[in-house]
Parts: structure tokens; sequence; C-alpha cells
């Protein structure tokens, strides 16, 4: 017998009794009968004790509890799934009437099932298309393993039954089944058939080295794999294009292995992609796997323009120069960081802030600041503010700002805002309505009129036809706008249009933006009405606007038509609009070019022998940049800053035929502007970093040897690491040295599809970029085989689920026999001193 626990009350009470048992002794009775009944109550006394300590006898017990583990996950087969189902009903035959069972489904997660019954069912639903690839997408059996054992009730002998593949998708599967070993728990395995239906994969794509100049030949080694014989092609991709292809036959259950010779062919990180396309497939998402190359050679420039053929004379006369200029149209900018770090330089030569996203402009500042990028930008008539880049993070790196003073020979403006706050309009919209419109204001100059009406279901006068130099009170007005009621724009419009015939300005302009429908009325009569008596109109649709009515709106009232599903693209339209209605950003003549700065980018430049410039857009300079060519007026023709790691260069005349058609006909253009926009590229020294990655299940390790040009190693180096994922949330990450010249980054992967690290030697001023994407789940791999601590268990039979059942210790508690003694001697005390 053994004891739990000795408890403070066990001998309070103890002492009580005994007091009890002295006093009761002292009573004139004989000798005798007074020591037996003394004796009698304290073997009550020490019955009690006993029995306050909860004492228990230790007995080997027969019974078991069985947890059966079947994977569901998409490697094993369907009619695998549904055999072991049988299984399980049979081996629940064979147990006996105090046993104890539970059964779990095993894939991304432990999902515990009441019957066998109900497993099998969930195969047949499967197999009739309810797909859970979420659940089915992975065999976490280590996991399982350890939570399936919380399932055993204590006193039970333990046996755990494990129908897998055997090939686990998580980490410490032998770590697990050696726990349960510790805690006497036997580990039964049993094969279940992997996936009948014919299925390909590519394992991975590798490239003979991560790094090569342009022009270089590159061996890339694609290795795949299928569980049939199944003849396919194979592609290598390079920016969704085709590049190298070869037929091939797949062997069931073995690697193949196909090479590829590839020309890199474009600088900075290049992403290959191996796609195998099989006669016949299951899963689609393990058909293709990639690898990322550094190019180095020939600097890469990307530019944007509305219409790239008109950038084709300044591309090749850069090309002359050693310089690849990627000419791309209004969709041409990256939406990814990692794309994007493929050029050296940005140029934005025609391109307005509405054709970019707000996340694509936060990415452009990114680019710069923190990656070292170069930002140009070009002048056009969507350039600057004309672009609507005022206040944007695009002109935060630029050198030059939108704002400027206007001549007093230019017309006033007297516009009015006409701005839907309806219910549709809550929140978001609504507040960056009431930021496009204050933004607007703050571009207008003194002799600038501006007026607000807002409307729902009826106008509002928000603020009345005033001065735009009174800016603080035009703002106030506009921050009381708020959202509510219907939609109705047309007495809006009226409201607006009566103020503009009064208005005592040369241009006169009403811009009305709108995100619903609104009620009938003749909306293009009076928008004609306007335009004839010298108003134009222009209109912004905002996510479920009329665009229809609208656009018809903008053309009958000679304005311009805007439309956009964002709200935060709504500011943009607005600075955009307002610059082209006052129509006085630009100032076009012949123009020659003064040298006002000394700077490597003019190293050699003669100023008389800079061309004219034809036009160009009005701007002022930063007091952080530098001036380094003016227009003979005096305003800014072109400047230079440094922003983060990167700079940015801005030049307010463009390089078309337009306004450039004297600098594209000197033959110095293409050695002039390869200077410029080489004082602006991104800088690849990154000699004496080496860096290796590996990838565990929810781990990115970057391992990083920092060295001299003489080999030797640096130690105590200042890091300084940022991680970007794909929503372009910035996350530092610590450097930890783990020996002399030797670094350490272990990066999170969890939730993570894709991830950049921006790695910086502050010291030396050596910066290193790294990318990591997500490959495809391990689940659809096709390789390995079972996990050898599974099939080194003992196999499972159902006809035998009890064979060899070791008896467990049960623990059998005796405190009930304890308290009867105790009170079984008590009364036989009472009884002997009574007599």
């Amino acid at each position: 017998m053994e004891l739990l626990s000795l408890e403070p009350l066990a001998w309070l009470v103890a002492l009580v009794a005994l007091g009890f048992a002295l006093r009761w002794s002292l009573v004139d009775q004989p000798l005798a009968r007074r020591v037996a009944s003394v004796a009698l109550r304290g073997l009550a006394i020490v019955a009690l004790v006993i029995g306050l300590c909860r004492p228990y006898w230790v007995t080997p017990s027969e019974r078991m509890h069985v947890a059966f583990l079947v994977d569901a996950s998409d490697s094993v087969d369907l009619s695998g799934i549904e055999q072991a189902a049988e299984r399980v009903r049979e081996s629940l035959e064979q147990l006996h009437a105090q046993d104890t069972w539970s059964l779990f489904a095993v894939g991304a997660e432990l999902r515990e099932l009441e019957s066998a019954e109900e497993l099998a069912a969930l195969a047949d639903s499967w197999r009739g298309g309810v797909q859970d690839d979420r659940f089915r997408g992975e065999s976490r059996l280590a996991d399982a393993l350890l939570g399936a054992r919380l399932s055993f009730p204590a006193g039970y002998a333990r046996r755990m039954v494990v129908m897998s593949d055997g090939r686990a998708t998580d980490d410490g599967l032998p770590r697990a089944v050696e726990q349960l070993a510790e805690e006497r728990t036997q580990v039964l395995f049993a094969p279940l058939a992997a996936l009948a239906d014919a299925e390909a994969a590519v394992v991975s794509l590798e490239a003979a080295s991560p790094v090569a100049f342009k022009g270089e030949v590159v061996r890339l080694r694609a290795k795949l794999r299928a569980n049939a014989d199944i003849p396919a092609t194979v592609r290598i991709l390079h920016r969704g294009v085709a590049v190298r292809s070869e037929e091939v036959a797949l062997a069931a259950n073995t690697t193949s292995h196909v090479e590829f010779d590839v020309e890199m062919q474009s600088t900075g990180p290049a992403r290959y992609t191996a796609e195998v396309v099989p006669g016949a497939d299951r899963f689609p998402l393990n058909n293709q796997a990639g690898c990322t190359i550094d190019v180095r050679g020939e600097p890469r420039v990307l530019a944007l323009h509305s219409e790239p053929r008109d950038l084709r004379p300044l591309a090749r006369a850069l090309e002359t120069q050693g310089l690849e200029l990627d000419v791309r149209g209004k969709l041409g900018l990256p939406t990814s960081l990692e794309e994007l770090l493929s050029f050296d330089a940005v140029v934005i030569a025609d391109l307005p802030a509405t054709d970019l996203s707000p996340r694509q402009m936060q990415m452009l500042k990114r680019y710069v600041v923190d990656y070292g990028g170069g930002l140009v930008m070009l002048g056009s008539e969507n350039s600057f503010g004309l672009g609507g880049y005022f206040k944007t993070p695009v002109e935060e790196v630029l050198p030059l700002v939108s704002r400027f003073e206007k001549e007093k020979e230019k017309p006033s403006l007297a516009m009015v805002l006409v701005i839907d706050k309806s219910g549709s309009m809550q929140g978001a919209p609504i507040a960056l309505a009431r930021q496009a419109a204050k933004a607007a204001v703050e571009l207008l100059s003194a002799r600038d009129l501006i007026g607000v009406v807002g409307f729902d279901g009826a106008p509002q006068l928000v603020c009345e036809l005033r001065s735009a130099a009174d800016v603080d009170a035009v703002q106030s007005a506009i921050d009381s706008l708020e959202a509510g009621g219907g939609t109705y724009v047309y007495p809006a419009m009226v409201e607006a249009r009566d103020m503009l015939e009064v208005a005592p300005a040369k241009i006169r302009h009403m811009i009305v933006l709108s995100d619903g429908h609104t009620q009938p009325a003749d909306h293009q009569s009076l928008a004609q009405e306007a335009a004839d008596a010298g108003i134009t109109v222009s209109t912004v649709a905002l996510g479920g606007a009329d665009k229809q009515l609208l656009s018809s709106i903008a053309e009958a009232g000679r304005g311009r038509y805007y439309e956009t599903d964002d709200p935060a693209n709504v500011p943009q339209i607005f600075t955009k609009e307002t610059m082209q209605a006052s129509k006085s950003a630009i100032k076009e003549d012949l123009y020659a070019a003064v040298l006002t700065g000394d700077h490597p980018i003019l190293a050699g430049v003669v100023e008389d022998e800079l061309p004219f410039s034809l036009g160009y857009v009005m701007t002022e300079t930063k007091p952080t940049a530098q001036l380094l060519m003016a227009a003979e007026t005096g305003d800014p023709l072109m400047a230079v800053g440094r922003y983060g790691l990167g700079a940015g260069l801005a030049y307010t005349s463009d390089l078309t035929e337009r306004w450039g058609g004297e600098w594209l006909a000197w033959d110095g253009v293409g050695r002039f502007w390869a200077q410029v926009l080489r004082g602006v590229l991104r800088k690849r020294d990154a000699d004496g970093i080496d860096l290796r990655t590996s990838a565990a299940e929810s781990l990115w390790r970057i391992d990083i040897e920092r060295f001299e040009a003489t080999g030797s190693p640096v130690a105590g180096v200042e890091w300084e690491a940022v991680v970007t994922d794909q929503n372009d949330k910035a996350t530092p990450a610590r450097v930890e040295e783990i020996g002399l010249g030797r670094y350490r980054i272990e990066v999170p992967t969890d939730g993570a599809e894709r991830l950049s690290l921006r790695l910086h030697d502050t010291d030396s001023d050596k910066l290193r970029v790294l990318h990591w994407r997500r490959p495809y789940p391990r689940e659809y791999s096709l390789t390995g085989g079972a996990d050898p601590s599974l099939v080194a268990s003992r196999a499972f039979d159902p006809g035998a689920i009890r064979r060899d059942v070791e008896p467990e210790p049960s623990r059998q508690p005796v405190a009930h026999w304890a308290y009867l003694a105790a009170l079984g001697f008590l009364l036989a005390g009472l009884v002997v001193r009574r007599l």
C-alpha cells in the first residue's frame, strides 16, 4: 500500500481525536478496560490518518486504450483511406469490454472522428468532388502523434496505430516516436497506398551558379518525379515566356533530371522557372519550381512612358553606351519588389500617378531609400504636379516639388469641387475625398478661387467661392464633410455652375466626384450649358459609380474623365486635375540650359554644347537637393538628391520629339544621358560578402561570411537587416555573430508567400539583397518514402490488436477501507468503556 499525501488536516484531526481519547480514558474504570479503550481509540485515529492520506494498492491492469491515426492527406489514395476505415472496424471488434479507443484523421491538423463510418464518409465526399485542400494539403504526423497522446486515460495500456504513407511534411517525427516509447506507448504502423492517379511534379530547379554575368550561359538542372510512366514536356520560363523546352518520358517512382543551357539576357535578379506539362496529372500546383540567379553586367534601366515608341530614339542612343533601357507602357511597373530590384534605375518619363497604385508608389520609395535604387522623372504633362505626384511617396524621393508660384501674367483660376457625401462614401472614401480636396487647395495660388459643394440627396454648400490664399479656412470647411444620405448630383452641379458663372476668373472649372448612381436628370445638357458659358467639367468615377453617365458629363463639359476602384487614388486624381486646369505649370519656348552645380554627373560637360529645350514643367528645388541645370528663366531644369541608400533625379523637360527634339539630334545625347543615369544607378558593391541560404519548415536561414579582399575574416560588423514580405511589410531581422567573420540570420516564414532580405554592411556600405519564395507544399513533391522511425515500428494487424499487451500499473484506492476500520475501532472502544 502507498500513500498519496500526508495532509496537515489529518494531523489536526488526529490531535483532536487523541485529546478526546485521553479525556474519555480518565474515568473510574478498571485498568484493563481503560487500556483496551485507549488502544482501540488509538487504532481508530491511526486508521483515520491513513484514510486521509488517500492510500491505494498498485495492481496490474489489462485495460487498453487504442488511438487510431489515419493519414487523410492528398498523398494518400482515397481507396487507402477507405481500407483504413475498414481495418479500424476490424480492430474494434477485437477489443474487450473494458477497453477504450479514439479515432483521428491526420492532415494539416488533428481531426477527431466519432466512428470509422465517419472516416469512410469523408473519403467518399472527397471522391465526389468536395475538396478540403487546406486540411489535405499537409501530413503533420509529428504534431499528430504528440497531440493524440493526450487522449490516453490513466491506468490503461496505450497503443497508437498510425496508418499512413509515412511521408511527414513537418519535422520531428523520429523524436515524437521516441517520446511515445519513453511514455510506454507502443506505436504500430500500417502503410497506406500512395496516390494512384497519375501525377508528375517538378521537385526542384537548381542553377550551376547563383551568380552569372550578362551573356553567360548557365546550366539549369530540373529534377522531376512521377508516380507512373508519363510522357511530358519540360519548359524553362523567364518572365512568363518559355526560353527552352524538351520532351521527356517520366518513369514511375524514379527521379528524372533534365538540363538546360540558358543564356542570361538581362542584369539583376533573374527568376527562372521549370514547368512540367505532363500527359496526365492530378495536382497542378506542383508543376513548377524556380530559382533566382543574380546576373551582373551592363546596367539595366526601366523606363515608363504612356507611348513607349516615343522613347525609342533615346533607347537606341543609350544602347551604344552600354545601357539597356527597357521601355514599357503604363502597366509596365512591376508589382513586386523582387522584380523591381532587377533594374538598377527607374525612369518615369510620361506616366501619371493615377496609373500607379498607392502600393506601387510606396514600393518605388522603398526601392530608392532602402535598396539603393535610382529614380528619375522627366518632364511631361503627366509628370510632377501635372501628373498628380503632389505629396506622394514618389515625390518624397525626388529633388523637385510640385508647388510653385505662378506667374502674375497667367490667368487666375476659379474651381468648384462637387463631392459625393452619400452613405456609400462612409469611412475611407470620404476621408480620402477630404484629403484630395485639401491637397487641391494647396496647389492653387493666392489669385485663384476655390469653392466646395457636397451632395447626398440634396446639395450642401461646404465652402463658398473664396480666395485660395485663405487655406486654413477652406480646409477647415472641407473637414466638415460627413457621409450620409442618398445620391443626387444634378442640384449640386447647378449650384456649382451658378457660383462659377459669376466668378471673376478667366479659367473656370468644376470637378465632380461620385461613387454611386444618381437620380435621373438631364446632366449632359447641364454640362453642355456650363461648357458654352466657359466652364469646363471633369468627373471622377469611384468604385460602383455610374461610369457611363460621368464619362458623358465630362465629354459634354469639355473636361477629363477619371475612374478608379481604389479610394486611395483620389488625391492623385484631384491634384493632377487641379494642375491641368490651371494651365500654368508648363512653359513652352526655346530655352537654353545653364549649368548651376558641380557634380560628377556633369563631369566633362560644356555648357555651350548643351542643346536647347522646347519646354519644361515648372517646379521648385528642395532645400536638400542640388540644382545641376536651370533654364535661362531661372526655373529648375535638372536636380539630384540622395534619399536613404539611393538617389532621385528630376529633369523637367523631356527626351522625346515634343520638347527634346534638339537633344535627340545632338550627337552627344547618348554619352551625356548615359553619364547622368550612371550617376544614380543602384550600386552593386557586395564583394567580400558570401551568403548561403537554407529553408526548413518555417524558417529561412541565411549564413553570412564577411571577409576582406585578402581573404581575412571581418569580425564585429554592424549589420542592418530588414525583411519585406509580399504585402511590403518591413520587419527588422537580427544578425547573430556565430564565429570569426561568420554571421547568421533566421527569418520565420509562417504565413509568408514571398520575402526579400536587405542586408546592409553599414561599416563598409556594402549591400546585398536576397529573395525567398514559398515552394509548393511538401505533400505534393512525390519524393522520399515512409519515415524510418515508423517503418521500424511494429506492424499493425487488426486481428491481433490486443496481442502482447503489457499490463499497466493501476491504482486501486483503499481509503474507504481505512475509514471503515477507524469507525469500527471507535465503536469497539465505546463498547469496552461502557461494559
